[in-house]
This record gives C-alpha cells, sequence and structure tokens, in this order.
C-alpha cells in the first residue's frame, strides 16, 4: 500500500488521541478523562477546569499533618482525580451484574460516568482544614457539613454542565441517556439524602428526591457512601504514598475484581476477604500513625482556640448564602487574610489572632504530649463504658498533687472504629457472597473481623510548660489503670 493511503486510512480511523487525554498519576500510572472533539461539547475536562473543582487544589488533603510529613502536599483535587478513576474502574466490573440485576440500568457509559462525576465531586463542598472546618465551623454554626454543600454545588452549580455530557471514557450515552445531577448528588451520602438539595437545579429538569432514585442508583450507593468505598479506598493509599509510610500491601485492584452486584447491591465475594482485612488493617494503621499523630492533633488543639472566631470574621455568613465569599476561601487565602492581620493596630482582636496564627503557620506548637496510652477493644461495648475527655480530666486532676491541680493542661481522646460501622446492616452493611452456598453470609465477615479492633482510643494529655510534665504523666497514669488496661507511654517529644 502505498504511503500515501496509509496515510488516508489513519485520517478516516476513529483515533481517540483528541477524545480522551491522559493525565500522570503516582498510584495509577495514567487517569483517562475525556475531551470535546467538537465546538460546544461539554466533557469531562470543562467539569474538572471548573472554578469550584480546581479550588480544591489549594486545600489540603491532610488537615494537619501537612505540617507533621513534609511531603505530604497533595491536595483535595489530587484525591478527587484518584477516586473518579477507581469509581469509573468499579462501574465497569460491576455493570454486568448491576443490569442483570435491574432490567432498567441505562448504559455501561452513562452507569460510569455517574459514578466518575460521584468520584470527583464527592469533596466538592470541603473548606480550609477540611474536616476540622466541619466540625469546628458548618456544623455548630450553620447545621451543615460538606456533603450537603457538595450535593448543592453539583446540582446548582455544576449541574447544566454534568446534564450536557455525552460520553463517558468507554463511549458514548445510549439516545436519550443524561447524566441526572441528583442521582451523582445522591451517591455521595450514605443516606441517599438530596431533600436539602433539591432537584437538578441548574440542569434545567425536574428534581428526583431520595424516595424518587432509580433502583441502579440505590444499588451503587456503597461506591461513595459507606465503610469500603472507592473514596477510603484511594486516600489510604495516596495518604502512605505521600507522606512516605510504607503499608503492607494494600490490593485493591483484587478488591475490584471480586466486587460485584446483587439485590443487597455492592457485594463482595468471598475471595476478596483476605484483601478487605488486610485494607481495614492498613486503614487502622494510618489513623494510628498519619491521621492521630500527635503533633498533628496537637497543632489541631490550638486551631480550635482561635478557629471558629477567625471564620466568623472571614466568613460570617452560611456557605450556602454567600456561596462566591465560600468559592474565595481556601487554606491559600485564609492564610493570606491572618498574616495581613499582623498590620492591624495592636491589641486588636485581628491582630491578636493574627499574631496566633502565624505561629501555627510556622510550627511553633504551643503544645507538646506528655503522656499517651493506647486502648483497643476486641468486643464492642457500648459507649457508655468509653471514658470521655472530661472524665479523664477530672481524674487526672484527682491524682495529681494537691499543689499542682490547677497547672495548665489539655487532654485529647482520638478515637477510631477500624471495623465498619454495623457490618450486618444499615447504609455500611457489607454484604459477602459464598460461592458454596450461593448465598450471602454474614459469619464469614464476622470471621475476618475478628482479627480487627473492635475500637480504639488514643488517651492523650498535652502541657504547655514542661516544668510539671512527670507529676501530669504518673497522674493520666493512675487515672487510667484501673481496670487492666494496656501500658502507657510516656514521652516529652
Amino acid at each position: 500500500m502505498p504511503p500515501g493511503a496509509r496515510l488516508v486510512m489513519v485520517a478516516l480511523m476513529a483515533l481517540p488521541y483528541d477524545d480522551i487525554h491522559l493525565i500522570a498519576d503516582p498510584l495509577y500510572g495514567y487517569l483517562r478523562i475525556t475531551m470535546a472533539g467538537r465546538d460546544g461539547e461539554v466533557a469531562e475536562a470543562d467539569v474538572i477546569d471548573d472554578a469550584w473543582v480546581q479550588r480544591l487544589k489549594r486545600i489540603h488533603q491532610l488537615q494537619s499533618s501537612w505540617w507533621v510529613f513534609p511531603t505530604a502536599e497533595h491536595s483535595r483535587f489530587a484525591h478527587s482525580l484518584g477516586v473518579m478513576h477507581l469509581a469509573g474502574e468499579l462501574a465497569k466490573q460491576v455493570y454486568p451484574t448491576l443490569s442483570a440485576v435491574e432490567a432498567d440500568t441505562p448504559s455501561l457509559p452513562l452507569v460510569e460516568e455517574t459514578l466518575r462525576l460521584a468520584g470527583l465531586l464527592h469533596d466538592l463542598g470541603h473548606g480550609p482544614f477540611s474536616h476540622f472546618f466541619d466540625e469546628e465551623y458548618l456544623q455548630p454554626c450553620f447545621s451543615l457539613n460538606h456533603e450537603i454543600i457538595s450535593q448543592h454545588l453539583i446540582v446548582h452549580s455544576l449541574g447544566r454542565a454534568i446534564a450536557a455530557l455525552e460520553r463517558s471514557p468507554s463511549g458514548a450515552f445510549a439516545p436519550g441517556e443524561r447524566v441526572d445531577p441528583a442521582h451523582v448528588a445522591a451517591l455521595i451520602r450514605a443516606d441517599g439524602d438530596t431533600e436539602q438539595v433539591g432537584g437538578t437545579g441548574g440542569a434545567g429538569k425536574g428534581g428526583a428526591g431520595a424516595a424518587e432514585l432509580p433502583r441502579w442508583v440505590g444499588l451503587l450507593q456503597r461506591t461513595l457512601a459507606g465503610a469500603v468505598t472507592v473514596d477510603n479506598m484511594d486516600y489510604v493509599r495516596r495518604d502512605a504514598y505521600m507522606c512516605g509510610v510504607s503499608l503492607n500491601a494494600v490490593d485493591v485492584d483484587r478488591l475490584l475484581y471480586y466486587t460485584f452486584c446483587t439485590a443487597e447491591g455492592l457485594t463482595f465475594h468471598k475471595r476478596a476477604l483476605g484483601a478487605l482485612r488486610a485494607f481495614l488493617n492498613a486503614r487502622f494503621y494510618m489513623y494510628e500513625n498519619v491521621y492521630f499523630h500527635r503533633i498533628g492533633h496537637a497543632i489541631d488543639m490550638h486551631l480550635h482556640e482561635i478557629f471558629r472566631e477567625t471564620l466568623q470574621l472571614i466568613l460570617p455568613e452560611s456557605p450556602l448564602d454567600d456561596l462566591e465569599a465560600y468559592r474565595k476561601l481556601t487554606e491559600w487565602s485564609l492564610f493570606n487574610t491572618v498574616e495581613s492581620w499582623l498590620e492591624e493596630p495592636a491589641g486588636s482582636q485581628r491582630r491578636r489572632l493574627g499574631q496566633e496564627w502565624q505561629a501555627i503557620i510556622h510550627r511553633d506548637v504551643k503544645y507538646h504530649m506528655v503522656y499517651e496510652q493506647s486502648v483497643e477493644r476486641q468486643q464492642p461495648a457500648p459507649a457508655s463504658r468509653d471514658l470521655t475527655a472530661d472524665d479523664f480530666r477530672a481524674a487526672i486532676v484527682a491524682n495529681l498533687p494537691s499543689r499542682l491541680r490547677a497547672i495548665e493542661f489539655k487532654v485529647d481522646i482520638a478515637s477510631q472504629d477500624p471495623r465498619p460501622l454495623n457490618p450486618m446492616r444499615g447504609p455500611k452493611r457489607i454484604p459477602v457472597y459464598d460461592p458454596s452456598t450461593d448465598a450471602i453470609e454474614e459469619q464469614l465477615l464476622s470471621g475476618i473481623l475478628e482479627f480487627v479492633p473492635a475500637k480504639a482510643h488514643l488517651y492523650r494529655v498535652f502541657a504547655t510548660s514542661r516544668e510539671h510534665e512527670r507529676e501530669i504523666a504518673e497522674a493520666a497514669r493512675k487515672a487510667l489503670g484501673a481496670g487492666g488496661q494496656p501500658a502507657a507511654s510516656e514521652t516529652n517529644l
């Protein structure tokens, strides 16, 4: 064949290179995203380039741990791209069984794109310091969290672009199919509550409340809302990689391969149990060694003293009442703002807060840990049996010499449920299929959970002075000494 003829044939072929681009990623090699192939087309790249999504580049994935682990500079944006990729891989894996369980399931590209968008946008509503912002400001001041804001943004701010998409990386939707933003929003919360979101907003279509969701969407809700999700599959590995922390094998590929759909929704095959146990233990390790790091928590304790007061000056209105102000609020803008407060008059509120923020930003850590004790329970226990922070503090004071009972110290209890909450029922249930009985067998999950703690607490005491740290540590040891608790560690690091 003459060279010119070969060029003509290549020109006539449907090459993917203009429609699909690659994004390099340290975990997955390359991520595929759709690009507009013609004028006027809306593709995934347009959603990714939206100002709300790009804003996530300016919010750290780890709220305080990046002050502790120098290389943990990754953002919510990078994590969201990773979750988007895993959600798409899961969609392709489970689609044959999903469509067998639910006859009205739409085309694979539509299912894939719906899950990919839920993965990309699940953290859209996060503010600076992520979950800390939820706990310290959104929830107490406005009864909000980042998931509610994410749902609102998906429907009202990005709804029109979402509804205009025509294809996923696997191909075009079937004729007449479009992604419903309300379906994307419903997938990011465990209860599927879209009542506060209301319909598809900017998409200009009728809304679909939680009760009106098609069955295929409901069957996929464990993708992002549950105990083992593509969200935590990404962040456990990504956070470990970026922090330089070595984990035992976390076999995400095996977990995805042995996931399929039943009438129960997403279900693990029995052959995934080893990988599932390894994943739960890896997540537990990350909480103990990264997310609950003593210096990170010391920084959080200092932040707690000034955070709400600061945000009431910067963002006095609910984010849902002033979306433009919220869109501009990131960790970058927050740091610039509080640094400018150093130029305010001496003695002013802003000057005082600016000085406190400078201490935090430059890692002049106010608190240091003087005592730590880890308590793990192998059997679930009523919450009433767990020592509260107030009880712990009172017991320490009671065990201090009377001359020292007025000294300043703080207690911190970092708690985690390494096992999935209610793994046998509720929104975080994990069904496990046994091929020998052709049924979902709950005892299979019970067996592997015996090797994962049911509850873990880190009881810690922090002080601002080193003068009486030994006395405080001894009082804390006595406060937790009853009942045969595990041995404690004392440190002044």
